[in-house]
């Protein structure tokens, strides 16, 4: 006769410890000691253990019937900008709408913590330990940057919602930046725009991985247009430099400029300064954006909110720690028209 299917009770009686214990080692909760998890993990990894789909279906209905309470277990992590500007684009100012939107539906609260705050070694992990976090997001960071050594990421379910994360690597969820390039082409190409240019600081086309310049670069391939060599400023930050931008468009003329600048003075003073005939039409690939005039609309509330959904699933799946295989969810944006900036044509 075959060995009946092991269940919570049969591990609990077997290790000598109540069916709810078990079920909290096997989800990885800091309410059991470390050692008695590992002890539970490997008996029901011995004994082959897996979770019935139909009684944890029902346990999350019979929870969703209860009134959520207040629970401040999800934290963002953000680093603080130092022009106040980029923030004023609103992308991470969206993004946290979204994220704390969807957090509350789910009966989550959201705490958001610039790391720059906690400079000392394990004073941040302290922090969030003793407010009794234990989902973190991570959010779009000034620059391409390692975040391993942080955190004890073991002790977290962790989702990215930021390319510019270089290490770890989690589950992510971000814009799908190659494929809004892609609609932004066909979008100005139906515009009747025939030299599409781009204009990005070298930061910025890294911290999307170039998938931005691969889009424009598939456009000048396979669009049908006059092939438009990119602007790529070796500077950082996200505004270029107006000498070398002026000798592009001088070299390059393009009739409409891809960018994702914050400054609107800057541009103001860049673009006045040519003549009418010369001046190009500005367009973002973060709308809305003062100095453009339509754009892409990355939908960074949706972006918010299939994060939380993504994290929610890991707290209820125990998943902590850096994922093996981790996989990334892309956000397509829509292509949104918005008034004329003077500054343009």
């Amino acid at each position: 006769m075959a060995a009946s299917r092991p269940t919570l009770r049969s591990l609990a009686a077997e290790a000598g410890v109540s069916p709810m214990t078990v079920s909290l080692a096997l989800r990885h909760s800091r309410e059991v000691s470390v050692a008695t998890r590992r002890r539970l993990q490997r008996l029901a990894a011995r004994r082959g253990y897996r979770p019935d789909p139909t009684i944890t279906k029902l346990m999350h209905h019979l929870r969703a019937r209860v009134p959520a309470r207040f629970k401040a277990s999800i934290c963002g992590l953000k680093q603080g900008w130092a022009d106040e500007r980029i923030r004023a684009g609103n992308y991470v100012l969206r993004l946290e709408h979204g994220l704390r939107e969807r957090a509350d539906a789910l009966g989550y609260g959201l705490n958001v913590l610039d790391i720059d705050d906690y400079p000392a070694p394990g004073q941040l992990e302290r922090v969030l330990l003793s407010r009794g976090i234990e989902g973190l997001v991570v959010m779009p960071l000034r620059c391409p940057c390692d975040l391993t050594a942080l955190l004890d990421w073991q002790a977290f379910s962790t989702v990215s919602a930021t390319p510019s994360l270089s290490a770890p690597k989690f589950h992510s969820v971000m814009p799908h930046h190659f494929e809004n390039m892609l609609e932004a082409c066909a979008e100005l190409t139906r515009s009747g725009f025939r030299r599409i240019g781009l204009a990005l600081t070298k930061d910025w086309d890294q911290r999307v991985h170039h998938r931005w310049s691969g889009g424009l670069a598939w456009h000048n391939l396979f669009g049908g247009r006059p092939p438009v060599a990119p602007f790529i400023d070796p500077q950082t930050g996200p505004n270029v430099t107006p000498q070398a931008f002026f000798a592009w468009i001088g070299a390059e003329r393009p009739d409409v400029i891809l960018c994702e600048t914050h400054d609107r003075a800057a541009f103001s003073v860049m673009l006045k300064s040519l003549s009418a005939r010369r001046r190009p039409v500005i367009a973002t690939l973060n709308w809305p954006n003062p100095p453009a005039t339509e754009g892409i609309d990355q939908r960074p509330e949706r972006i918010g909110a299939v994060v939380i959904e993504v994290l929610a699933g890991m707290l209820t799946r125990g998943e902590k720690g850096v994922p093996a295989l981790p996989n990334t969810t892309m956000i397509d944006g829509r292509w949104a028209v918005g008034r004329r900036w003077p500054g343009g044509k």
